[in-house]
């Protein structure tokens, strides 16, 4: 971790992400209680397109762009090309994603659902040019810049393909039906955008966080090629034939992809030296738990699917809600406490180190607020999406409860980090 360096521009537009994101996070149990009833019915539905965007943009994406400008530099070895560009895409992005997500939950299509969406990718491109110059400042390739760069690609076609749904709602783009496209939308982001950044991210920084003596990458060029080969089979099979009995082996080829990645990060728990696994990391692991659960519905899916039953619609329901909602929560809410304290250690102490006393990265967080936290998460996950299977209001009431209540120490403790005082405690 001694690699992550923070100049003062940097840590400006990297802490107004995560502030800016933990602000989003606060606002999805609220927008859930006000639409408690469309977790009862089908997943097309404005306000749950407009949950669905607010943590995919607004926390999810939020926080990864923000961590990425700290952490691509790390995990590429090289500084980030500029922080010009980066308060530029993220001065597009903001009003942006108000505009859009609004427009969802009123649902008035038109002009202000159109700008928002059109002001969300051109940061997002703006967001990717960022990243392909940095990388391309390093001289030796890797499977993690592999990983990330493709992220960034299927972001701009997430964002591209989105922008020409919306614009479809007025104007006719589209011969087939919205939520053909929709499934491509989807699949994209989730599979293209946030499984190939966290990928690429994360098995860099869990062996480092780990103190793991696992080196090999084998595994993860293993998983970036079937997970993407997974991906570009489903798009081009979804457009010309929609969901059918193939979806079920591209489905296997990418859940190997996810295998060999998760095999990774056991390889490099069973080999870590830092035997203790604090609570942060415990959320990290979660994480992979969810997305393991999630990835145990597509079979349902798909075979409700191909019977037109309605209970797909449930399903469907429920792979969204864990993924977005779990594994991309979950892991949020773990990695924010190994990556934030120390971007904010670095800012009050570093030029200190070997000076004075000074408290450790853990010690800038209430880890009391940390356990309420994670026991609120856990909570959630128990009820709300047994709730959404039963369509039980009590269910679903208790768990938007809980997750008002994970929200809100998640919301104090970036507070407290981000409005951290420097402390010593004497001379060495």
């Amino acid at each position: 971790m001694t690699a992550i360096k923070t100049k003062a521009g940097l840590y400006r537009i990297v802490v107004i992400h995560y502030l800016v994101a933990a602000l989003c996070f606060f606002s999805l149990p609220v927008m859930m209680l006000f639409s408690l009833k469309a977790f009862t019915g089908h997943y097309f539905h404005p306000q749950i397109l407009a949950i669905t965007h607010m943590a995919a943009l607004g926390w999810g994406t939020m926080i990864i762009l923000g961590a990425s400008y700290q952490l691509i530099p790390v995990v590429l070895e090289t500084e980030l090309f500029s922080r010009k560009l980066a308060w530029v895409s993220f001065s597009l992005f903001l009003p942006g994603l108000i505009a859009l997500v609004y427009s969802f939950w009123v649902f008035v299509p038109g002009i202000h659902m159109q700008c928002g969406a059109a002001l969300l990718l051109v940061a997002i491109i703006l967001f990717t040019i960022n990243v392909y110059l940095t990388a391309n400042k390093k001289k030796q390739q890797s499977i993690h810049e592999d990983f990330i760069f493709s992220a960034c690609l299927c972001l701009c076609f997430t964002a591209a393909l989105g922008t020409a749904l919306v614009f479809n709602f007025t104007i006719s783009i589209f011969s087939q039906d919205q939520l053909h496209f929709l499934k491509i939308h989807a699949h994209l982001g989730v599979v293209g955008w946030f499984l190939l950044m966290i990928i690429g991210v994360s098995s860099k920084l869990v062996p480092m966080f780990l103190v793991s003596s696992y080196q090999k990458t084998k595994l993860l060029s293993f998983s970036y090629y079937l997970i993407v080969s997974a991906l570009l089979l489903f798009l081009v099979d979804s457009y010309f034939s929609g969901i059918n009995y193939r979806t079920y082996l591209i489905a296997l080829l990418g859940v190997a992809g996810v295998f060999c990645y998760l095999l990774f990060i056991f390889k490099c728990l069973k080999s870590r030296m830092r035997k203790k696994i604090d609570v942060p990391m415990m959320s990290t692991f979660l994480s992979f738990i969810l997305l393991k659960i999630a990835i145990i519905i597509i079979p349902f899916i798909i075979y409700y699917h191909l019977k037109n039953n309605p209970v797909s619609i449930r399903y469907s329901l429920i792979y969204g809600v864990l993924l977005f909602m779990g594994w991309i929560t979950a892991l949020i809410l773990g990695q924010t406490f190994k990556t934030l304290p120390f971007i904010v250690w670095v800012k009050h102490y570093e030029h200190l180190t070997g000076k004075v006393k000074t408290p450790m990265p853990a010690d800038l967080f209430n880890n009391s607020l940390l356990k309420i936290q994670s026991l609120g998460f856990i909570i959630f996950c128990i009820t709300f999406i047994p709730g959404c299977f039963f369509m039980s209001q009590p269910l679903l009431y208790t768990g938007i409860s809980a997750l008002i209540v994970t929200a809100a120490m998640y919301l104090a403790n970036v507070f407290i980090m981000l409005f951290h005082k420097t402390k010593t405690y004497g001379k060495l």
